[in-house]
């Protein structure tokens, strides 16, 4: 027989479970914001969620900068493909990936802007769960060399250090429609490739 704490504890943890789940449907990118700032300690239980995301060999390569200032706000839009959405943001966190931090730092692995971008999802569902609305921006990789130049050169970002993406963040002034997503048996199999889960 489970006792009266027990049984808290068990419904209290199906509660959190749901509460996760809820989150992750409710998540979607936000390109509009209301005029209201973001407290600090917010954006550090965001940075807290990534800090305790896995990594290879617990490299833990990502690295975060929080940017508020306006005038560099807009510098990244400017070189995020000109997304003006992006000025609208009360802040923007740069995910960054440290080379000299990973598992591989001598080879062509990969695995430093793997994890980090395991870390930065952790970071967008915690800003969610609060909330807030956030927008995953991509544009700032090796197709364009100029704009990672300027970026590194703004931030005073070290060479061995790779930009990943940009989150933008802010209160949502939108509510965006429920996106088209895959059913589960396109996506996932049993066994091997191509033999549809169903449950």
């Amino acid at each position: 027989m489970i006792g009266g704490n027990d049984c808290t504890s068990t419904v209290n943890d199906e509660l959190k479970m749901s509460n996760f789940f809820d989150v992750v449907e409710k998540r979607r990118s936000i390109r509009k914001y209301k005029d209201i700032e973001i407290p600090d300690e917010h954006i550090t239980r965001m940075l807290e969620a990534a800090r305790l995301a896995p990594s290879t060999n617990n490299t833990q390569s990502w690295r975060y900068i929080v940017v508020k200032d306006p005038d560099t706000i807009r510098l990244l839009s400017l070189v995020a493909g000109r997304q003006k959405f992006i000025e609208n943001s009360k802040a923007v966190i740069i995910a960054t990936a440290n080379r000299a931090a990973s598992c591989c730092p001598n080879n062509a692995s990969m695995w430093h802007v793997q994890d980090t971008m395991i870390a930065t999802e952790h970071l967008v569902l915690a800003a969610t769960a609060l909330g807030y609305g956030s927008c995953w921006v991509a544009m700032l990789d090796s197709r364009n060399s100029q704009n990672i130049a300027e970026v590194k050169q703004a931030l005073r970002i070290p060479e061995t250090v790779d930009v990943v993406a940009l989150v933008t963040l802010g209160v949502p002034d939108e509510i965006p429609s429920s996106r088209f997503t895959k059913e589960l048996n396109e996506i996932a199999f049993s066994e091997a490739y191509g033999f549809s889960w169903n449950t």
